[in-house]
């Protein structure tokens, strides 16, 4: 346990260092969808945060297009360091019957050392967090239209923490571009999500080479 997160602070660390180009984008209050997003989301995430503090340290959640939503939180218990690790038994939005959805909890000690890196890595997110950059075009008739760039199949990733004001900041992004640093980011959450970090090892050390150069 010592070794495999040791090798994760190693990693975090690299990403912390390298370069800051990597940003989220503020989440959009799930409270202001309507109709079918609006049940979808105000049932979704409670269910798929069963067990998970109100005030998050590192929350991390992936909902993909077609398969089940699944979550993390890093917590402390009673003086113990854990990742609490949620999976749906299904899709949420395409289940025939969301009643029958169940949520599958897991749960991973981990050391201080590690939780407190985690906790940096999402503080930094949340600190570069900032608005979609518009974009315009210019039509046949010369007027400037803005271009909406919304993707469809793929995965939306939020990443949530509690700040000093003991407010909730949520960010999100959405099926980051391959090798991207939100990528590497995205890819280190699954694996402390799936909690076989251990087989990740060698691809670490790859990729803590790579940030190196």
């Amino acid at each position: 346990m010592k070794k495999v997160s040791l090798m994760f602070i190693f990693l975090l660390t690299a990403l912390l260092s390298v370069g800051q180009s990597l940003h989220l984008i503020p989440a959009r209050d799930f409270n202001s969808y309507e109709g079918q997003l609006k049940e979808y989301y105000g049932k979704v995430f409670p269910l798929l945060h069963t067990g998970f503090s109100q005030n998050p340290y590192a929350w991390y959640t992936s909902m993909p297009s077609f398969e089940s939503e699944y979550a993390f939180s890093v917590e402390k218990i009673d003086g113990k360091y854990f990742i609490l690790s949620n999976t749906l038994s299904e899709n949420y939005w395409y289940a025939r019957s969301r009643k029958a959805v169940k949520v599958i909890m897991c749960k991973m000690e981990i050391d201080k050392e590690l939780y407190q890196k985690i906790g940096e890595l999402f503080r930094l997110l949340a600190n570069q967090t900032k608005e979609k950059e518009r974009k315009f075009k210019e039509g046949a008739d010369g007027e400037k239209y803005e271009v909406i760039e919304e993707g469809t199949d793929g995965t939306t990733y939020y990443f949530a923490l509690t700040d000093e004001k003991g407010e909730v900041k949520v960010g999100e992004t959405w099926s980051p571009q391959k090798d991207s640093k939100l990528a590497r980011v995205v890819e280190i959450c699954d694996n402390l999500y799936a909690l076989k970090i251990e087989n990740s090892l060698n691809d670490i050390h790859c990729l803590i080479n790579e940030l190196k150069e």
